[in-house]
């Protein structure tokens, strides 16, 4: 006979257990495109709760809201400082163009323009200094083809292929 209460039990420790074990890495992904004639897009997504939560403990923000336009570019201020994008060795200009939230996300948009002079290189420390576990994921699409640099722990500028 089978005992119902062993049965329940089961049921409950397999409906419970993926919520209970399930960790959202503390990621941020990023997308530099570079189009033919130079011209550079940048999108970051950034989980809106772990960068409102990280701001607000840094005390970049009042409260751990998004929301308030003052508490975006206040992100996209911090964005522009903590990535970087050179060119043969001197930074490319990456003007922020704004942030906005949709659903779990918050994005901030840049844009800049490349000479044409010498290798890239990338630098992604947005909220590594404030999230021990943080990985900064950086596709860069050009010419077709994609290459993902991804940034956590001590990891420094990183060329672009």
């Amino acid at each position: 006979m089978i005992d119902r209460r062993l049965v329940l039990a089961g049921c409950c420790a397999a409906a419970f257990a993926p919520k209970a074990f399930a960790h959202r890495a503390a990621r941020t992904e990023t997308e530099l495109r570079i189009e033919a004639d130079g011209t550079v897009g940048v999108i970051h997504v950034y989980h809106l709760q772990d960068a409102q939560d990280a701001l607000y403990k840094a005390g970049l923000i009042d409260r751990p809201d998004l929301t308030p336009l003052r508490a975006r570019a206040r992100l996209a201020l911090y964005t522009r400082r903590h990535f970087s994008l050179s060119e043969g060795g001197e930074p490319v200009d990456l003007d922020v163009i704004g942030a906005e939230i949709e659903g779990d996300n918050v994005y901030v948009y840049q844009e800049g323009r490349l000479t044409g002079d010498g290798a890239l290189v990338v630098m992604a420390n947005m909220l590594r200094e404030l999230m021990h576990d943080q990985t900064n994921s950086v596709n860069v699409v050009r010419n077709g083809r994609t290459q993902t640099l991804d940034f956590r722990g001590e990891d420094g500028p990183k060329p672009v292929a």
